[in-house]
């Protein structure tokens, strides 16, 4: 019988070695007739126009820039070969960092000259180097503070630049001249300062200084100066009326810090007690996790309606009452009444007394957690009507035994109620209904609801009794035996 070639009998024969190498292709050799060479797209140039007052640095000024790692130096870069100097991370650019972070145009060290006109911002003292973000995605950080983008920002000697998420810290070197003044002050003189002007703020902004310490403070220093002074013929009273100095006419550094930036809630509670009113704070879920809270505040606007702050924020609920807190000292902040002295300000206090201390808007009907309630007995509190006496090891056992007594009768009652509703109807709807309502077992589910708050808001009452009793318990010392 004949066999039929295998696949591989004709791709044996199909294949044929060449007689001939193939040529190498040459370096030189542009290609296959006929094809364009490939063309290199030139780097992007810098969206940046140099403002009219660049000039390039003095001769002889010795501007630069050290470069640092982990405090070590790696080497350096002179800045006086032009007006301005790109940073990025192209080659092309002046200050070329290899960086990840760092886009491809970050930066710009622009240098401004002396001779620029008065009518300028800064006349004739902004003369140096600025530094001016391109808008990059990372930042770029002067002595660890970022940058405004599109912004110039003065760049002294001896300031540190950083670079997107660059490890590599630029630090300006040049003449003496352009170094920031130094202050005469030590470090510890400067925090000790600082204190003293956060607490004089704070002060001020709750109520607790009042003129009479202003007044001591300046006869004492009267006082301290009469010596070395004369005057001239002219007594005390002679002095002319000047602008009295706003002990809250801070610099821009106070005003970003202040009290009520950092604790909004403290700064709002301490007007709120000055104008004798209660802060209340309404919540409204809109879903989504995302709240609107709602502050009322004891001033009227220009209109005469009352001022009402809102705010609606997306997150946990105490971050909203946070917000609107400060929404709130922002918008009284405002008007001028957040920071004024108690002294000065005219309280407008409710006689809660005459009310049974309950606010007009308070329904203990409606209220099913108790915080009507709660409310009552905190301005009972306020108003001394309620003596709060100091608990001992006998008084909180006697509190402890109440909670359980009450604890049991109503567990008591929630399971008399289960049964009655378990119990089948053996007689007319009517009747039977008439028969609980005598024997007082029926419960409604709002009430059966109040007493499931009750029992575990004693429950946990419980729970802390046991806790300050363990603390206060006298210790237990061995019975005397006659000898």
């Amino acid at each position: 019988m004949l066999r039929r070639p295998s696949r591989r009998a004709h791709r044996a024969a199909a294949f044929k070695r060449p007689s001939r190498p193939l040529p190498r292709p040459r370096p030189g050799d542009p290609g296959r007739p006929g094809t364009p060479p490939r063309r290199h797209r030139a780097p992007p140039a810098p969206r940046y126009e140099e403002p009219p007052w660049g000039s390039r640095p003095p001769a002889g000024s010795g501007y630069g820039l050290e470069v640092l790692k982990g405090g070590v130096v790696l080497g350096s870069v002179r800045l006086e070969d032009g007006s301005w100097f790109l940073v990025g991370r192209l080659p092309g650019c002046a200050l070329s960092l290899e960086h990840p972070s760092v886009s491809r145009h970050h930066a710009v060290l622009q240098y401004r000259g002396a001779g620029c006109s008065p009518d300028e911002p800064g006349g004739a003292d902004a003369a140096g180097f600025y530094v001016y973000d391109l808008g990059s995605t990372h930042g770029t950080f002067l002595n660890k503070a970022r940058v405004p983008p599109r912004t110039y920002c003065r760049v002294r000697v001896g300031h540190g630049l950083r670079f997107g998420g660059s490890s590599r810290l630029f630090l300006l070197q040049g003449p003496k001249e352009d170094q920031e003044s130094e202050s005469e002050l030590t470090v510890t003189e400067l925090k000790a300062l600082r204190k003293q002007q956060q607490a004089k703020l704070e002060k001020t902004m709750l109520g607790e200084d009042s003129d009479e310490e202003d007044e001591k403070e300046e006869r004492s220093e009267r006082s301290q100066n009469s010596d070395m002074t004369c005057s001239w013929g002219m007594g005390e009273d002679a002095e002319e009326d000047e602008v009295e100095e706003n002990p809250i006419a801070v610099d821009f550094q106070d005003v970003q810090d202040a009290f009520y930036m950092k604790d909004p809630r403290k700064a709002l509670q301490g007007f709120f007690d000055r104008e004798g009113e209660e802060l209340e704070y309404e919540y409204d879920d809109r879903g989504h996790n995302s709240w609107l809270c709602r502050i009322k505040l004891p001033v009227d606007d220009a209109s005469g309606k009352q001022l009402v702050a809102e705010v609606l924020h997306s997150g946990k609920k105490k971050e909203a009452m946070i917000q609107c807190a400060l929404e709130a000292c922002r918008l009284l902040d405002a008007r001028g009444v957040l920071r004024q002295e108690a002294v000065s300000r005219k309280r407008r206090s409710k006689n809660w007394e005459d009310e049974d201390f309950y606010d007009s808007d308070d329904d203990t009907f409606l209220d099913r957690t108790g915080a009507v309630e709660k409310k009552r007995l905190n301005r009972m509190k306020k108003a001394g009507k309620i003596e709060e006496k100091p608990e001992t090891y006998d008084s909180l056992v006697t509190k402890l035994k109440e909670a359980e007594n009450e604890l049991s009768e109503i567990t008591e009652k929630l399971k008399a109620s289960g049964k009655v509703q378990s119990h089948p109807a053996a007689q007319d709807s009517l009747d039977e209904f008439m028969t609980e309502i005598k024997s007082g077992c029926t419960l409604d589910s709002v009430a059966r609801k109040k007493l499931h708050l009750r029992s575990f808001e004693l429950k946990k009452e419980q729970q802390r009794l046991k806790g300050l009793i363990k603390l206060v318990k006298p210790a237990e010392l061995p019975e005397l035996k006659p000898q």
